[in-house]
């Protein structure tokens, strides 16, 4: 299952634990457990509490994989509202250049 796979990435990536998760989208440590082995059906809701917590979307926590209809503009934007506007502008600037 991906999901359990692109779980527990995110979260050694941010640097928190199972339980800090939980706690930070108020989805039960039990349920998230239960989603990394598979026992559990997804509520839509808490799945998308999970993305939130763990700034990605929820297309990419389910799938492993960036949203094949998510356009380049959102994805500019959620990089500037992310604060780390040098790296939007870069992008911008690479875009400009047709590089």
């Amino acid at each position: 299952m991906k999901l359990s796979s692109t779980l527990e990435s995110l979260c050694k990536k941010k640097g928190i634990t199972l339980a800090e998760l939980a706690r930070r989208s108020e989805v039960p440590k039990q349920t998230l457990h239960n989603w990394t082995i598979g026992r559990r059906s997804i509520n839509p809701d808490q799945i998308k509490r999970v993305s939130q917590v763990l700034e990605t979307s929820v297309h990419y926590l389910l799938f492993g994989e960036h949203d094949p209809f998510e356009s380049p503009a959102e994805e500019i934007l959620k990089e500037i509202f992310s604060g780390d506007v040098r790296v939007t502008l870069h992008r911008i600037e690479r875009r400009r250049r047709g590089s």
